[in-house]
């Protein structure tokens, strides 16, 4: 909503940088040099008031009137429309020789005119575009400044919301005190060129009364109008889901406690080539429209119609989802050649894409793909707030990341610090023989596989199978069939000679079990004669006491 003493914009970014719009009955200075976007701002800023119930003037130093509604046209914004309806009035103030007296631009002349323009339609918004067109015309800096000084005192006395666009040729809104003293707002443009790609930047550099942005702010300027984001001006306030998804990938899910990852995660594939991050992704999406979500899928390096065909060979039919339905376009290719645009102007039409389609899921496959031309930090910072953007609003972002074969796994665009779920793609080759491996590197808030699984293409989809943990250690692919069968058949083997242990053991122990017997046997009869012989000798001793004792008696 906009501040009561402003007049939105009606540019959203621009919008919320300047606290609600330009200051309401006050004059601002828009200056910027060739095909910086000013004409199309000042448009935006005059169609919009009149769209929300305003009417307009607009004075033009440069470009006629027709010119001028083929460009509103041309963004969607019907100022002929507004002009026979008696909403817009357009002046040609372009110079000619009945407005000069003497060696000077008679502003008096100019000044009615646009006066008579607001009062006739008592309009609300003034735009004058290409003020300095009129320099050239006066004799000296000093007159012109006195001049556009009156302008200025005239405009505030209108109470108008006056946007004065002026071009930086010989630095002249400086020179000419119009941000000094004169204009309550001034906006500067530029274009910036790195790696021959252009970019337009914005930046506020005074607004009376009021807080703005300090920074420079990409923009856009196309077909589909003019879009900006404030990337630095958003705070950490990304909505949390309980909520689990299935990623499609029954192995992936067990991998992540069973139920997939949370609703609003961020989700990155890191690998080398052909590990299979795409169709990773491409799976997860595939998955999404199943559900009946809206998916995003911003691809940098293929086509759609190489992606399609690519995915269907390993059943991901994804091409059945990019049609319309009664609930509209679930699946929504954008591919995009990361090496046509800049990198801020990457990120502002991935997030005009999201506003426009309102997805549940965002696949942007790879992210790696706009750091190539670009320095680290740059990338770095680029997508740090891409990704914050996207998880801002409650979005599940699915990235890839391409790693070269020599970086041993180590991710050079660090953005691992946004990313909720990290998994690691990788080959393993071995024998002759080339594996896909995959790691879960973190998951926040799930509890995780720490094994280290393969996965395969198969024409039903992708497969994770646990690896072969054998005797002769862990094992992929056709290597690790080959172990298992030599592992069966050593187990085999164990297995016969331990039988033939075992009957051999049992045939000691019998043999001991009966030679134990025999041996108990003989202890038993040795025992028997030593005691009978023990009886004999006791019985004849007492037979002996006995006969010594009766010859005893018969003595008596």
């Amino acid at each position: 909503m906009a501040h009561p003493d402003t007049a939105a914009t009606g540019i959203q970014g621009l919008d919320f940088l300047l606290q609600g719009g330009l200051p309401l009955g006050r004059p601002s200075v828009l200056r910027g040099g060739p095909g910086t976007g000013k004409t199309i701002i000042a448009l935006t800023f005059l169609c919009h008031g009149i769209a929300q119930g305003d009417k307009g003037v607009m004075a033009t130093f440069d470009e006629a009137p027709e010119a001028l509604i083929q460009h509103a046209t041309g963004f969607g914004f019907p100022a002929e429309q507004f002009v026979r309806e008696g909403r817009l009035q357009i002046l040609d103030m372009r110079p000619n020789p009945d407005d000069v007296s003497g060696h000077a631009i008679e502003l008096t002349a100019v000044m009615t005119r646009i006066d008579h323009a607001l009062k006739t339609t008592q309009a609300q918004r003034l735009v004058v575009d290409a003020m300095d067109v009129l320099e050239g015309a006066f004799a000296t800096d000093t007159h012109l400044r006195s001049e556009l000084g009156r302008v200025f005192d005239w405009l505030r006395e209108h109470q108008a919301t006056a946007l004065i666009t002026v071009g930086e040729q010989d630095n002249f809104s400086a020179r000419h005190g119009l941000e000094d003293y004169v204009a309550d707002c001034v906006i500067a443009l530029k274009q910036s060129l790195e790696h021959r790609v252009m970019t337009r930047l914005l930046r506020i550099v005074k607004r009376r009364g009021g807080a703005h942005g300090t920074s420079e702010f990409p923009f856009l300027l196309d077909s589909e109008g003019i879009f900006m984001i404030p990337v630095t001006g958003s705070v950490l306030s990304a909505k949390v889901s309980s909520e689990r998804l299935s990623t499609g990938i029954p192995g992936l899910d067990a991998m992540l406690g069973g139920n997939g990852p949370y609703r609003g995660s961020t989700l990155l594939f890191s690998g080398q080539a052909g590990t299979g991050k795409t169709s990773m992704a491409a799976a997860l999406a595939n998955s999404a429209c199943q559900r009946g979500e809206k998916v995003l899928y911003v691809s940098f390096e293929e086509s759609v119609d190489e992606l399609l065909r690519n995915q269907l060979s390993i059943g991901t039919d994804l091409g059945r989802f990019t049609g319309t339905t009664q609930a509209g376009q679930c699946l929504v290719l954008m591919p995009v050649r990361a090496v046509e645009l800049g990198l801020e102007e990457h990120l502002m039409r991935i997030m005009r894409a999201i506003r426009k389609h309102q997805p549940d899921v965002v696949v942007l496959d790879p992210i790696s793909s706009l750091a190539g031309r670009h320095r680290e930090d740059h990338a770095k910072a680029m997508l740090l707030r891409l990704i914050h953007l996207i998880k801002e609003v409650g979005i599940t972002a699915i990235a890839t990341e391409l790693l070269a074969d020599d970086s041993q796994g180590v991710s050079h665009l660090d953005v691992s610090s946004m990313i909720d779920v990290w998994i690691k793609l990788r080959r393993h080759e071995d024998n002759g023989e080339m594996n896909r491996l995959i790691t879960l590197v973190k998951a926040r808030g799930l509890p995780i596989s720490s094994q280290v699984k393969e996965f395969r293409f198969t024409p039903q989809g992708l497969e994770i199978e646990d690896p072969y943990m054998g005797e002769s250690g862990i094992a992929y692919g056709t290597n690790r069939h080959a172990l298992q069968s030599r592992d069966e058949q050593t187990l085999v083997q164990l297995r016969e000679a331990l039988s033939q242990a075992l009957r051999q053991r049992e045939e000691l122990d019998e043999i001991n079990a009966a030679a134990e017997r025999l041996a108990r046997a003989e202890r038993d009869a040795r025992a028997m004669a030593i005691d009978r012989n023990i009886a004999n000798l006791e019985r004849r001793l007492a037979m002996i006491h006995s006969a010594k004792s009766t010859v005893s008696r018969s003595r008596l």
